[in-house]
Formats: C-alpha cells, structure tokens, sequence
C-alpha cells in the first residue's frame, strides 16, 4: 500500500509500505479521506515528537478485514475514527471520559499509525472501546472527516450554558474556530463572532457563506471596544480562544461580561505557554474558566447527528482536495495562509 511516511523529523516521504494484517481482535481500515490537522503540521516539520511513522486522525474509513475474535462489526461497514484510546481502568475511563484518561491515553496517529495510508489497522484496545462510530452510506467522505475535530470543540462548548447566551465571541479564523462558531449557532446562541487578524481568511468564511453573524479583523479594531459598543457595554457572554497565542487569554477576559465563560481551547506551545492574569478578574467578576483537549464517544455521536442532520453544514469547509501521491504539495498548501485553505483532506 502507499502511505505519506516520517523518515526523520521534518522529512516526510509518500513511498509503499507492507499493507497491514489485522491480529486478534484487531479490524484493517480502507480509508475513503483523512484531513490534514494543525497539530499534523507540527509533527510532520519535525516540532512534535510522535511514536509512529504515518500520522492523520481524522478519518473517514470502510471496514475491509477483521481479526479472529472481532465480534460486532461488519466487514464492508463504513465509520469515522475515534481518536484517543483510554486505559479502560481509571476512573475517567470508566465513564467514558477516555480524553481525560488519568493514565495518558493513547491516539490514533500519535501512539497507533494513522490515516495518511490506503489501510491502517484499530487496535483491538479502540476496537473494544467501540472508536469505530459508524457513519451512513450518504454522508459523503470529506465531510466525515470534520466528525473528529467538531467532536472536539463540542467537548470544549459542554461546559458552557450557550442556550441561555447572547453573544459568543472566538478568536481564531481557522478551521477550529469556525468549527467551535457553528457549534455555538447550532445550540442557539443569537450573535457569534469570528475575531482574526488575517482579512483574507475573514473573506474566504464569507465567500462560502457562513451562517456566523460577525466577521471582525481583530488587527485593525480593538477587540475590546468592539464588543462592548454590540453588547451594551455588558461584554460577551463567552469568549473561545481558538488560536495558540496566550494573549489571547487575557483579551478574552477583558471582553467577558460578569459571569461570563471563557474556554481555552487551544494549547499554547510548550516553550512559551505562561502569562500574567489578574486573578481579580476572576474573583470579582465570577468568571468560569474552561479547558477543552480532545473528545470522547458522546461528542463523536453528537458531531455526527450535528453533520448529517445538515444542522452544521460541512461540504463548504473542505475547500482543498489532494491525492495521497500529492501530499506534501496538499502540506505545504495548508501551511501558506495566502492559499484560502480552511480544510484540506487526503484521497488515498
């Protein structure tokens, strides 16, 4: 089979590769797509260290083979990738919390190789915690690869009470910021805002449409006074950092209306991820602070019925479609702002 391999950190080759066998328990995947993700660009220049050669995670796949002992599923079956494999042991684990495993989980395309492939092998751990969801026949491929990362930003949003807001703002024009707007349009909040510094981005969300209220270029305004000239001078009711810049966070609490939520979806780089807060911010106005990392099965289930439902619209977010044969031309694409790329995903 061909797959885009790591020879060494930063230098990625397309080559042919023994076509795996599923073990015990385990299932070989066709892959129909799989998306290009930030984190997979940080990996494949060599920034971050994974376990495997062949990366991708977000993944539409068919099931082509079962192993001995696989009982439940269904050769032929198409699914969507759940990504992060728990322990199974810890308390996390237990209810279904896999993202927060509190023995490290593990993930497709970081500890287990991923979907930049013609096949990949789930694990038998993934297989026994049910990560292969199944998807219908009609849901075209691209749009199953949004399935991972918008179960993402649904884990993010589940601490915030978006039914009762009036206003959200993210930061961030990307795919995950856009993903985490539509998210917060689908549970019904009146005003979202997309804030980003890169006008070309801002265009290209309304070129193709979306159902997102404001469209603001952060670089040019200031964020703050904008918010508080469309919201009364009160603040937004939640703030979605959806960008790696730590000042972000700070902003975000500057814009926040009293008792407001603030969700760090984006992790900062590890080598410059601390910053200054005032703290009194916090205690004085009640603000609820939010982690978001990954997700678990009830998000990958409700970002499921979110996109077949067409209640989120995904055709229009992949804008980009390569061959396998062509992924480092489909890398170096994503990687340049000036390409307009908001998804980009791999046809092997």
């Amino acid at each position: 089979m061909k797959a885009a391999v790591i020879k060494e950190p930063g230098v990625v080759e397309v080559q042919e590769v023994p076509t795996p066998q599923p073990a015990e328990g385990e299932v070989l995947l066709k892959i129909e797509m799989c998306a290009l993700c930030g984190t997979d660009q940080r990996v494949l220049s060599g920034e971050k260290h994974v376990d495997v050669p062949i990366v991708g995670h977000e993944i539409t796949a068919r099931v082509h083979m079962l192993g001995p002992g696989v009982k439940g599923i269904k050769e032929g079956q198409r699914c969507v990738v759940q990504t992060v494999i728990g322990c199974g042991r810890c308390a996390m684990c237990k209810i279904h919390r896999e993202n927060l495993c509190e023995n490290i989980f593990k993930a497709i395309g970081y500890q287990f190789n991923g979907g930049f492939a013609q096949y990949m092998i789930m694990p038998k751990s993934g297989v026994d915690q049910g990560c292969l969801i199944p998807i219908p026949e009609a849901l075209p491929a691209e749009v199953g690869t949004l399935i991972e990362p918008l179960s993402c930003c649904i884990n993010g949003m589940n601490y915030i009470p978006m039914e009762k807001l009036e206003h959200i703002v993210v930061f961030g024009g990307g795919i995950i910021g856009v993903l985490n707007s539509l998210v917060a349009k689908a549970r019904g909040v009146p005003h979202v805002t997309i804030m980003d510094v890169a006008q070309d981005r801002l265009d290209l969300h309304k070129k193709i449409g979306l159902p997102i209220d404001n469209f603001v270029n952060s670089g040019k305004v200031d964020p703050v006074e904008w918010v508080m000239d469309h919201t009364s001078g009160r603040g937004a009711g939640a703030v979605v950092v959806a960008a790696s810049v730590k000042l972000l966070v700070p902003l975000g609490m500057k814009v926040l209306k009293k008792g407001g939520h603030l969700s760090v979806f984006a992790g900062m780089p590890k080598s410059d991820s601390v910053d200054s807060i005032d703290l009194n911010l916090i205690h004085y106005n009640e603000f609820n602070i939010h982690g978001a990392t990954s997700s678990a099965y009830r998000e990958f289930i409700t970002a499921r019925e979110y996109l077949v439902s067409g209640k989120i619209k995904g055709e229009k977010l992949v804008t980009h479609r390569f061959r396998l044969d062509d992924f480092l031309e489909a890398v170096k694409t994503q990687a340049d702002p000036s390409n307009q790329a908001l998804k980009v995903v791999i046809v092997p």
